[in-house]
């Protein structure tokens, strides 16, 4: 039932962005960089990751926007209400891609991709400014934690010289019952093969945190060329904390840092 409701909200977004063709495409950008993350949620341990850009604006102020593992679309037009679906993948957990071995031992976790509808709104300010929030809900459509993720988030962001901006953004996770068992639960069979004691993971809050960007404009020529500097840091809560043998071999603290390089045109 969440894969046919997911697999609905997508078939709507692909409509409904249909609808913006008959909006002249005002902006559109493309980029890439890499970032630091952790190798597995709750690790300490850290690898390097592709961080891919992707974004089209619409005069009717629609739009679709991809960067890293993340897609949204808004798919209202309206200049402060938004609404749309976004789109998250979660890599897979295994021993391959896990340097902690104990936590490599465990059921490979396959990779996940969440997809649901969000609503918010974006107030803009002078130049780049906004205050923004934003609610989603989301359900995993690869069979990967099968789980149901839900975040909240508002932030704001602002111009510190002509060409530069800065913007900061918190944040809370909620995972339901497959999701946290998937990534913080360790069952009798598991604990037997990885040698961590049994944990079971409810449904609850899982995260809270904050993201940072710095965004700047270093060259107009053939449009505009901008560096961009993201980063965030979250720290494990609830039946995600250390109290999980997963979390207890890693780190409750979860940080992220990367640098891209985008046009915009």
């Amino acid at each position: 039932m969440k894969s046919r409701f997911a697999l609905m909200t997508l078939i709507c977004a692909f409509v409904l962005t249909a609808g913006a063709s008959s909006a002249l495409a005002i902006d559109w950008g493309v980029g890439g960089g890499v970032a630091v993350v952790p190798d597995y949620i709750g690790s300490d341990d850290y690898e390097a990751a592709p961080v891919p850009y992707f974004t089209v604006e619409f005069e009717n102020h629609m739009n679709v926007k991809a960067v890293g593992g993340r897609v949204q679309s808004n798919l209202v037009p309206h200049p402060i209400w938004k609404a749309g679906v976004a789109g998250e993948y979660i890599r897979k957990r295994d021993d391959d891609n896990v340097d902690n071995n104990k936590v490599g031992k465990l059921d490979e976790v396959d990779g996940s991709f969440h997809i649901g509808p969000w609503v918010g709104f974006e107030y803009a300010t002078q130049n780049w400014g906004n205050w923004h929030g934003r609610f989603e809900t989301m359900w995993d459509v690869a069979d990967g934690n099968d789980g149901q993720l839900t975040r909240l988030a508002g932030g704001w962001g602002t111009p510190f010289a002509q060409t530069m901006k800065i913007g900061l953004e918190g944040f809370a996770g909620f995972g339901d019952g497959d999701f946290m068992s998937s990534y913080f639960g360790v069952d009798g069979k598991n604990s037997r093969k990885s040698g961590l004691d049994t944990y079971d993971a409810d449904a609850g809050i899982y995260e809270v945190g904050l993201n940072a960007h710095y965004a700047w404009r270093f060259a107009n020529w053939h449009g505009g060329w901008n560096l961009h500097l993201i980063g965030s840091i979250s720290q494990l809560v609830g039946d995600a904390d250390d109290d999980s043998p997963v979390v207890d071999e890693g780190s409750e603290t979860q940080a992220m840092g990367g640098v891209m390089i985008t046009f915009h045109f």
